[in-house]
């Protein structure tokens, strides 16, 4: 008995073994790292962004240098409260397909010069991703909305985008050697594919983690024709499973759902049940696309929601697809998220996001009070700050 026993334990603790160091294999493959002399916007397309040039992703240590020197500024103090934290940027779904390439002539970049300064303040930026990439320069059916040129990675790198999510319902509406021409495009610029069949992907920072575990309950077809392109499909016990072992490795995970419908504007109970379920997985926070619009951001177990994330860029008529924010997560030096900040986005046109307040401040001031008075509502400690609305948790 006592042999038997024994070789249970050495037979344990080798299995042990080799799965922990499966993890730490798998985590480092998906590990996105933060480098703060990292320019990741190479703009190749200066006359479409008023030859500005893209502001370096830093930390703030490293901006002491660029203090003018005529102020008159205590470095002592100015390191004392500088953030040892991280911050993550979410953008709502970057749709440029059909009439938007029509409209912009595929030069994706003058769509998003109005905010990529914004897009690019965090530490690491995050967007899903709803559409393939061809290799032709034009597309000759303009209707085929969930195509693109190679120019839209131009675009992602001017955002200062890290990891696109392809956990979509219309990623296979084209054949395989499309997709994988797609994932190939991003791996070449340096994004990070989220959204994959079990991969979450990890943002690193001083030696800490961000998490975010992505998948697609919008099923077209059969789930096969997702699975057998690799890429996530939504249940609960596979979301539980990925958020768990997210855990494992991550201070912060982050749940990102494709739910919800995108011509209805309303939280499903479906939609509900799965935050719910995410939350008790152990996300810290959950996070939504294809979803119509925004919603008000709502607590779960003293968890944030946000059911959806709306649009970046959008070829949508509705008046609550045009109107968007870009959320600002911000994570202490404990790891806990301490706010999240959302400044407000107009998509005029088809064509061009700007900020909301360069746009129409009027209507900026009437959309921020509106989800404000929603956030009060649902016990949230909000508060307007500078055009934009800011959640204390």
């Amino acid at each position: 008995m006592i042999i038997l026993v024994l070789c249970f334990v050495v037979i344990f603790s080798v299995s042990s073994i080799i799965t922990a160091n499966a993890l730490r294999k798998k985590v480092a493959s998906s590990t996105v790292v933060y480098k703060a002399d990292e320019t990741t916007g190479n703009i190749t397309q200066e006359e479409q962004i008023n030859n500005e040039e893209p502001t370096v992703k830093t930390s703030t240590t490293n901006n002491v240098e660029d203090v003018n020197d005529n102020q008159n500024i205590n470095i002592d103090s100015l390191s004392e409260t500088v953030d040892k934290g991280m911050t993550i940027n979410l953008l709502g779904e970057v749709m440029m397909g059909g009439v938007v390439s029509e409209k912009l002539n595929y030069s994706y970049s003058s769509a998003i010069k109005g905010v990529y300064s914004t897009t690019r303040s965090a530490d690491f930026t995050y967007c899903n991703f709803p559409t393939n990439i061809t290799n032709l320069d034009k597309i000759e059916n303009v209707k085929s909305k969930y195509l693109v040129t190679n120019e839209a990675i131009t675009a992602l790198e001017a955002l200062g985008v890290d990891s696109v999510s392809i956990a979509s319902d219309h990623i296979i509406d084209y054949p395989t050697d499309i997709i994988k021409n797609t994932i190939s495009k991003f791996e070449e610029a340096d994004i990070f594919v989220a959204g994959r069949e079990n991969m979450p992907v990890y943002f690193e920072k001083d030696g800490k983690k961000i998490a975010i575990v992505s998948t697609n309950s919008v099923i077209i077809g059969t789930s096969k024709n997702y699975s057998n392109e690799g890429i996530s499909i939504y249940s609960k016990d596979n979301l539980s499973k990925n958020i768990q072992e997210a855990k494992e490795s991550a201070d912060v995970v982050i749940a990102d759902i494709h739910w919800g419908r995108d011509h209805v504007y309303g939280v499903t109970n479906q939609m509900k049940d799965i935050a719910r379920a995410a939350i008790d997985a152990g996300a810290d926070m959950v996070i939504g696309s294809h979803a119509l619009g925004v919603y008000p951001i709502v607590k779960y177990n003293d968890k944030p929601i946000i059911y959806s994330t709306g649009y970046l860029m959008s070829d949508l008529d509705y008046n609550v697809a045009k109107e968007g924010f870009i959320f600002k997560v911000n994570i202490d030096e404990n790891m806990k998220i301490n706010t999240l900040e959302m400044t407000p986005i107009f998509i005029e046109n088809k064509e061009a996001v700007k900020l909301y307040n360069e746009y129409d401040l009027e209507k900026c001031s009437s959309y921020l009070q509106q989800f404000n008075n929603w956030h009060l509502e649902n016990g949230l400690d909000s508060k307007i700050e500078d055009d934009k609305i800011v959640i204390n948790f």
